[in-house]
């Protein structure tokens, strides 16, 4: 009989714990906006949701304590997620030599039909023609934007595509921080001792430590994308990006500041890997192993570039430095980077069009602008590209 009713008792008792839960659930659905509430609900109570949650308490299970099983869920992810970033980068990189060997290409016979030097432009940034006839510029623009967009969509490399791929990741993070509070919203919470100035974890960082942090390294990976991806900021699109990026990250620490400081210490340790994974990206043994391409913004020393800024050289030194002239070099937008700063690499490309080669004298003795001459027929068109 009293085995009976101990089995009795223990039924009750996850009963009104199951009820309790549901209970404590529907209230803090209840008290957010009604707009709102029901995303809460659906984002608590997603397959994803609970898929990541039932990874967290695996993680816990093996003798973890809660601390350690929130950082070491949040490297997890991260490293289930890296094949997307990986690949990602394998076609950015296709597609930036792409993009560099169809200027080339556009560049050289452009300039061998009109007898026009190939020079630098004002701002040291690319490798225009040197001539003052505006019609041969748009010409000789049109025919690259054509040409590499005709690539990209044939061989899948548009930059919509490569976006998305790092996107895609971004609500298995939102999804997994709703794990982490489901996981401490429970009337069954567990305990999460802290260490240093914070004694307990389900509490919000009396010193607002781990919220900042946060915020800090979110501009730090906004800064290292810029020194990687460099743009024009006068660019209104990229500033408005910027601006609301910034915007978000601040008032996700401002959010933070009232958040359990363990849901700061998982979104912390989100971001110093996110760092951590871009800048391993960067390094050329690392690309070599994952067969991605290299670029002028691989770098052995990447952390390092992103404080010490390297003093910029010339474009004058980069000639002599890759042979004494440019004329097997593009310096597009797309192929200049600064590593460091503004210290500029150009790269040749050959692993796209191994038949890709000119001496430097062949450029250095062209003939002076022709500043009449009429634009490319369709004949340059069709045989710049027999690649």
């Amino acid at each position: 009989m009293s085995i009976l009713r101990s089995s009795h008792l223990l039924r009750h008792l996850e009963r009104q714990a199951a009820s309790s839960i549901s209970a404590t659930s529907s209230r803090n659905i209840s008290g957010l906006p009604p707009g709102v509430a029901p995303l809460f609900e659906y984002a608590s109570n997603c397959n994803i949701t609970q898929g990541v949650q039932s990874s967290i308490e695996a993680i816990h299970g093996l003798g973890l304590p809660w601390a350690t099983t929130i950082v070491a869920s949040g490297i997890a992810l991260r490293l289930a997620t890296a094949p997307a970033h990986i690949y990602a980068e394998k076609l950015f990189a296709k597609r930036l030599h792409a993009t560099n060997f169809f200027t080339q290409a556009v560049l050289k016979k452009l300039s061998e039909h009109f007898k026009i030097d190939i020079v630098p432009n004002k701002d040291n940034t690319k490798l225009v023609l040197k001539t003052e006839n505006d019609l041969i510029h748009k010409e000789c623009d049109r025919l690259i934007t054509e040409k590499v967009n005709e690539y990209m969509q044939e061989n899948r490399l548009q930059a919509s595509r490569i976006q998305n791929l790092k996107m895609f990741t971004v609500p298995v993070w939102i999804f997994s921080s709703f794990a982490i509070r489901n996981i401490i919203s429970s009337d069954f919470h567990p305990s999460i001792p802290g260490a240093l100035w914070l004694n307990d974890l389900l509490l919000p960082d009396p010193y607002f430590v781990l919220p900042v942090a946060v915020g800090i390294f979110g501009f730090l990976n906004l800064f290292s994308q810029r020194l990687i991806y460099p743009v024009r900021m006068s660019n209104f699109r990229t500033k408005t990006y910027d601006y609301l990026l910034a915007f978000f990250t601040l008032f996700a620490v401002r959010i933070m500041m009232d958040l359990p400081a363990c849901i700061s210490l998982y979104w912390l340790t989100v971001s110093t890997t996110g760092m951590a994974q871009a800048m391993i990206l960067r390094h050329p043994k690392v690309k070599s192993l994952l067969g991605i391409q290299r670029l002028p913004t691989d770098s052995r020393t990447p952390l390092r570039d992103l404080f010490l800024l390297r003093r910029p050289r010339s474009f004058d030194g980069i000639c002599h430095e890759f042979g004494g002239g440019c004329g097997p070099w593009s310096l597009s937008r797309s192929t200049l980077s600064p590593i460091g700063s503004s210290s500029f690499r150009l790269f040749r490309n050959r692993s796209l069009c191994p038949r890709w080669e000119e001496s430097a004298s062949d450029l250095s003795a062209r003939r002076p602008c022709v500043t009449h001459a009429r634009i490319a027929p369709s004949w340059i068109q069709r045989s710049c590209f027999s690649v």
